[in-house]
């Protein structure tokens, strides 16, 4: 008898030790009872982050840092460009967003932050991993991306070179230094929480930001242009109209036909 009690003893010892273990393993607390059947719904983290990502926005992150320490007053200058029109005074009679390290750096850090968060924007809200989120797909849309900034930039110095407006184009090209800075500093925490929790109201909020911003670079242009030309407000506004029309129909154009036919040509 004291055997056989033993043996009972020792048999249901494994069979607890079995079930203990196979829900270790399975990491299941209920999955059934009640009015139906509940199922993990899984996370899209490891699928939207990509370790290349997180080299990217660490090197933008490193750069942000390094200007700041390296260009403590240039950076300051141009985040108060916003201010008025005395900040873009002093800051153009000390130097030039296109001849300095500053300026030039953090417009590639702008067209490389934006193609990242357009790129994780499509994988979000189209839930198509497989086609998007890959480093071919990345490159396609930086080159889009960088494209719409250099057209922008060309259109504007060859209507600025057509009505001999140099010091207008000086203006309206620190305007866009000094907002394409705030919108990268904003966009980035963003961006972090895409990589980590892809969910589509962080999309809409990055989108929110973007057209605010181009809303303030709109609106900023239009009274620097104002000071420097004397031009009547209604042709500027239609001016400035035609300059954000024509890159953006360009980039909307070469991103359809991406999307639609796997190549922008």
């Amino acid at each position: 008898m004291p055997n056989i009690l033993s043996d009972s003893l020792i048999d249901r010892a494994a069979l607890l030790g079995d079930s203990i273990a196979c829900d270790s393993v399975g990491g299941n607390f209920v999955t059934s009872g009640f009015d139906g059947i509940i199922n993990p719904v899984p996370l899209l983290t490891h699928d939207v982050l990509m370790g290349w990502n997180l080299i990217i926005l660490g090197l933008v992150l490193l750069l942000i840092v390094l200007n700041k320490q390296l260009y403590p007053r240039q950076f300051r200058q141009a985040l108060t460009v916003p201010g008025g029109v005395a900040h873009t005074n002093q800051l153009l009679r000390e130097w030039s967003p296109l001849k300095s390290f500053l300026g030039i750096a953090f417009f590639i850090a702008y067209v490389v932050v934006m193609a990242l968060f357009v790129q994780k924007a499509c994988v979000v809200l189209s839930r198509d991993v497989i086609q998007y989120n890959d480093f071919r797909v990345f490159g396609v849309i930086l080159g889009i991306v960088a494209a719409w900034v250099i057209l922008r930039l060309v259109i504007l110095f060859i209507m600025n070179w057509l009505f001999q407006t140099r010091d207008a184009a000086d203006r309206q090209v620190t305007v866009q230094l000094s907002v394409s800075l705030l919108c990268l500093l904003l966009i980035q925490p963003v961006l972090w929480l895409i990589l980590y929790y892809p969910y589509s109201a962080f999309v809409w909020t990055g989108l929110g930001i973007i057209g605010l911003a181009a809303l303030m670079r709109l609106i900023l242009e239009i009274i620097e242009t104002r000071v420097s030309t004397k031009l009547p407000v209604f042709y500027i506004f239609l001016y400035f109209c035609a300059l954000e029309i024509i890159p953006g129909v360009f980039l909307l154009t070469a991103g359809l036909r991406y999307f639609a036919h796997g190549s922008v040509f």
